[in-house]
């Protein structure tokens, strides 16, 4: 899985390929939800936009984990988050 991901930190800068750039100005805005956030991750495969917040980002991947349990095999009985233990 090659590609590059650019992280935006809302007034601090931002981060591309591990190379951190400082600017006071930056905007963490969520092209999803269209809400300024904290922090923005690309979703582009070359580090480019749509950019997405964490609760997006995470909607999308329980979204997965969901769709993946619900279209399970036939028979397999096991839970998509693993053993719960308590």
């Amino acid at each position: 899985m090659a590609g590059s991901i650019e992280v935006r930190i809302g007034g601090r800068g931002s981060v591309r390929d591990g190379v951190a750039t400082q600017n006071a100005g930056e905007r963490a805005h969520c092209d999803l939800c269209e809400e300024v956030t904290d922090a923005v991750a690309s979703t582009g495969a070359k580090g480019e936009g749509p950019f997405a917040c964490k609760t997006c980002l995470r909607r999308r991947l329980e979204a997965m984990t969901v769709g993946t349990y619900l279209l399970r095999e036939p028979g397999d009985a096991g839970l998509p988050w693993g053993k719960v233990s308590g």
